[in-house]
C-alpha cells in the first residue's frame, strides 16, 4: 500500500513538474512565466486583457500592487467593494469584548472558577468603503462584524463549556487624519454549556440578551498613545436578565515605539504596549470595570496588518461573562490574541 501512495505522487510530481519548476525559475530569473502577466507591467484597468491572469488561481505570484483604497482613489471611484484593507476603527486591545481571535488562561475568576480558558473566534468584515467623502475627505465604511466568546473549566472532568456569549454587529465607521467615529448596532446572546448545567443541577438559568446601540471616539493623539470614549443603550433586553439600559467606557493604548523594532525585508515590526479600558453601566452599583494588559504585539506594515498580541491582563469589577455579568470579580490572566 504504501508502495502504491509513493508511485502515486512520483507520477504526480513527474506531471506536474515542469509546469512548476518553470514558474519557480520564472520568478528566481525575473522572467515570469507565460501563463501570468508580469507583475511590474503597469496595468489598464479599464482593459480586460491586461488584468484578466489575474483572476486565474495558478498565477500565485501576480498581484496588484496597490491597495483597494488606493487603486479607488487613482482612478476616481467613488467607492470600492470587499475592501481588502485595515478596518477603519480597530477594536480595543484592553476590552475583554474585542472582537479577535484568542486564546488565555484566566486565575483565580471569583465569578465562575478559579482557573478558566477564556477562547473567542471574532472577525471584522468590511463590506463597501466610500473614499474622500465630504468636505473632511475621510472615508465612510459599512461592515459587519461577528464573534463568540466562551469560557472552559479546564480542571474539571471533560473541561466543559460554562458560558458562550454570541455576537453579531453592524458598524458605520468614518475616519480622517487621527480621527475615527463608529456608530453601531448589535446583537448579543449568552448559552450556558450543557455539562456545567448537569453539573450544577440548582443552576438558576436565564436569558441574557440585548439588542444595543453605542456611539464611539478614538483618536491617535501621537506616534504612541490612542485615546477612546463612547456611550451606549440598550434598547432591548430579555425580561429575564435585566441590567442597566446606559454604558459608557473609555481608555487609552500606549505603543512604546522607542523601543520597537523593524524587520525591512518581511515588512514586520513589534513593539510593547500598555492598555488600559474603563467601562461603567448604569446597574453598577459597587465597581466600574476596569482592565489592564501589558504585552508586545507583531504586525505587518502591508495588506489588512493585522497584529498577533501576547500579554498578561489583570480585570477588577465584574464579570464579562453573560449570566454572570452581575457578580463581582478580579483576576489575572495571560492570553494571546490575533486579529486588529
Amino acid at each position: 500500500m504504501t508502495r502504491t501512495i509513493l508511485l502515486f505522487f512520483s507520477f504526480l510530481l513527474l506531471c506536474c513538474g515542469n509546469p512548476l519548476f518553470l514558474t519557480a525559475e520564472a520568478v528566481k530569473s525575473g522572467n515570469p512565466s507565460p501563463d501570468c502577466p508580469d507583475p511590474s507591467a503597469s496595468l489598464d484597468p479599464h482593459d480586460p486583457e491586461t488584468w484578466h491572469d489575474h483572476y486565474t488561481d495558478h498565477c500565485w505570484y501576480s498581484a496588484g500592487g496597490e491597495t483597494d483604497c488606493e487603486y479607488a482613489r487613482s482612478n476616481n471611484l467613488w467607492g470600492i467593494w470587499f475592501p481588502e484593507v485595515p478596518p477603519l476603527f480597530r477594536p480595543f486591545i484592553a476590552d475583554p469584548r474585542q472582537i479577535t481571535y484568542s486564546v488565555g488562561w484566566r486565575f483565580n475568576d471569583q465569578a465562575l472558577t478559579k482557573n478558566v480558558i477564556p477562547v473567542s473566534f471574532g472577525d471584522i468584515f468590511p463590506i463597501f468603503r466610500w473614499c474622500d467623502i465630504w468636505y473632511l475627505r475621510g472615508d465612510l465604511e459599512f461592515g459587519i462584524e461577528g464573534a463568540v466568546w466562551a469560557v472552559f473549566d479546564p480542571l474539571h472532568e471533560s473541561s466543559p463549556l460554562i458560558d458562550a456569549d454570541y455576537y453579531v454587529g453592524f458598524p458605520i465607521s468614518y475616519a480622517f487624519g487621527n480621527w475615527a467615529f463608529r456608530l453601531r448596532g448589535y446583537h448579543i446572546s449568552t448559552h450556558i454549556g450543557d455539562e456545567f448545567l448537569l453539573n450544577h443541577p440548582g443552576f438558576d438559568r436565564r436569558n441574557p440578551s440585548i439588542e444595543a446601540f453605542d456611539f464611539y471616539i478614538s483618536n491617535h493623539f501621537t506616534r504612541d498613545i490612542r485615546l477612546y470614549c463612547g456611550v451606549g443603550w440598550l434598547a432591548c433586553q430579555d425580561e429575564s436578565f435585566r441590567v442597566g439600559p446606559f454604558y459608557c467606557e473609555g481608555g487609552v493604548e500606549l505603543r512604546l515605539f522607542e523601543l520597537s523594532y523593524r524587520d525591512y525585508c518581511d515588512r514586520l515590526y513589534g513593539v510593547p504596549f500598555l492598555a488600559m479600558d474603563f467601562y461603567y453601566q448604569s446597574h453598577f452599583k459597587h465597581h466600574i470595570n476596569a482592565t489592564y494588559t501589558l504585552g508586545y504585539e507583531w504586525g505587518k506594515v502591508s495588506g489588512l496588518r493585522r497584529r498577533l498580541r501576547l500579554f498578561i491582563e489583570y480585570h477588577d469589577g465584574y464579570s464579562v461573562d453573560g449570566q454572570f455579568s452581575l457578580c463581582p470579580t478580579r483576576y489575572f490572566a495571560i492570553r494571546g490574541t490575533y486579529g486588529f
